[in-house]
């Protein structure tokens, strides 16, 4: 008796302890290795893929500004060194694609003031519908006495920029490589303004300027063509106006710009 006891205890015990190790165990849920992996290296792809996308920056030109009579260059009637020009604005390039930054077009408003110094002691004057160079009867100052017309731009041009941009895993950050960047197009601009500075000694020797508004007969619109080449932030950049400054005159006269252009917050 006592055997079949010990038996049916032995029995007891072990059914006990496999029903206790079976509810201590929970069930594991089978995993993909293959798709978590997969989900893993396809997020750390993502996060550091390049991707190029719109970018705006504050751009400001200066250089030398003067005015071509009849498309001729030379002999200008206007100081090269001491006629000039500035303008700032904002722009915006735009890449074709996101994989790739070597093509796409770059477009903003700016501001800008072309101002051009007369020759030979003469300042403009109106003429019936013509507005011309003459001699003053006062000795002129000429660092201080010059022609100046502002201008709201529309820029636009097609560009190309060679520059590279990659992941360094090292500093968990991206990296661009700066290389030759230029740019082909045209502008369209309306004049906001237009006056002189006339400055001379009279006969005491007191230094007298005059400030003459008016609308001079200047076009409403000018319009050309420009293009810049550089690398990074800085390049140089060139204008050349394709519409008359003045309207009526005998002779066109049209902007040409050589200068520096420097961009702000790429």
């Amino acid at each position: 008796m006592k055997k079949v006891l010990l038996v049916l205890a032995v029995i007891f015990i072990g059914t006990a302890v496999k029903a206790q190790t079976n509810d201590s165990i929970p069930e594991v849920e089978e995993i993909d290795i293959k798709e978590t992996v997969y989900k893993y290296v396809g997020r750390t792809v993502k996060d550091t893929a390049v991707v190029y996308k719109p970018t705006t920056s504050f751009q400001v030109r200066f250089g030398f500004v003067n005015m071509a009579k009849d498309n001729q260059f030379a002999n200008s009637d206007f100081g090269y060194l001491r006629s000039t020009g500035f303008e700032f604005g904002v722009v915006q390039r735009r890449p074709f694609s996101k994989e790739s930054n070597l093509l796409g077009i770059k477009y903003g408003l700016t501001l800008s003031y072309n101002s051009v110094a007369a020759t030979d002691n003469r300042v403009f004057v109106l003429d019936g519908n013509q507005t011309v160079l003459q001699t003053s009867p006062q000795n002129l100052r000429k660092a201080h006495t010059f022609f100046r017309n502002s201008y709201i731009n529309i820029p636009i041009a097609l560009d190309f920029d060679f520059s590279t941009k990659e992941y360094n895993s090292a500093n968990r950050k991206f990296i661009t490589k700066d290389r030759i960047n230029f740019g082909l197009g045209g502008y369209v601009a309306y004049n906001i303004n237009s006056k002189q500075f006339v400055s001379y000694k009279d006969e005491n020797g007191y230094k007298i300027t005059e400030k003459q508004h008016g609308k001079w007969n200047v076009n409403d619109f000018d319009y050309g063509l420009m293009a810049y080449v550089g690398k990074g932030d800085i390049k140089l950049y060139g204008k050349y106006g394709l519409a008359p400054v003045f309207k009526n005159n005998a002779q066109d006269q049209k902007y040409w710009t050589l200068g520096i252009q420097i961009e702000l917050g790429n």
